[in-house]
């Protein structure tokens, strides 16, 4: 091998141990064709950081959409029955989401949102903490936490708070039966 190919070879596990993957639990998944509510999340609380104002708000706007537009998952949002700051315990939301009728529920945290622009010398950041329960008996059926930094300086925490949302979304619901049986062709020979 080659000097360069070792480089690009030790460069690429380097990258690749680098990598993280969100911390996930999934204990149940949601049935298909399931509602859940999305109480808005709890805005981050990190001292002198301007940006953390408002950032629940943006987090869950997201997080809504994002689970709206998988097919067989409707979600609406829910006002926080407690101001943007303020913690919201798992039992009072998944009181407050039964109240209102529904029967899947997330609650959360927006732990860090953090925008800097192209030229700064600090990352962009965002980092999410949701769980997912069942309304009538109270199970935690997922729980879903992750930080990320922007590396390129081209990826805005608003962006990162769409790709957890997506990643949630790929978790948070039970596709149909159909989608898993394939229509396969056997090949019988001559």
């Amino acid at each position: 091998m080659t000097m360069r190919t070792c480089a690009l070879l030790a460069t690429m596990m380097l990258l690749a141990g680098c990598a993280s993957d969100p911390d996930m639990t999934v204990k149940h998944r949601l049935p298909h064709g399931s509602t859940v509510a999305v109480v808005m999340l709890e805005d981050c609380t990190i001292a002198q950081q301007t940006d953390c104002d408002g950032s629940g708000v943006k987090a869950s706007a997201t997080v809504v959409r994002v689970l709206s537009q998988k097919p067989g998952l409707h979600a609406v949002s829910l006002p926080r029955p407690v101001g943007p700051k303020a913690p919201l315990t798992d039992d009072a939301a998944i009181a407050y989401a039964q109240a209102k009728g529904y029967r899947y529920v997330i609650n959360g945290e927006v732990q860090d949102y953090y925008r800097t622009g192209h030229v700064a010398l600090h990352s962009d950041r965002a980092g999410l903490s949701v769980r997912v329960f069942n309304t009538s008996n109270g199970l935690e059926l997922l729980a879903y936490t992750y930080q990320e930094d922007s590396r390129t300086h081209f990826t805005s925490p608003d962006d990162m708070l769409e790709d957890m949302a997506k990643q949630l979304a790929n978790a948070i619901v039970t596709e149909p039966k159909r989608q898993h049986q394939g229509n396969f062709l056997l090949y019988k020979g001559n």
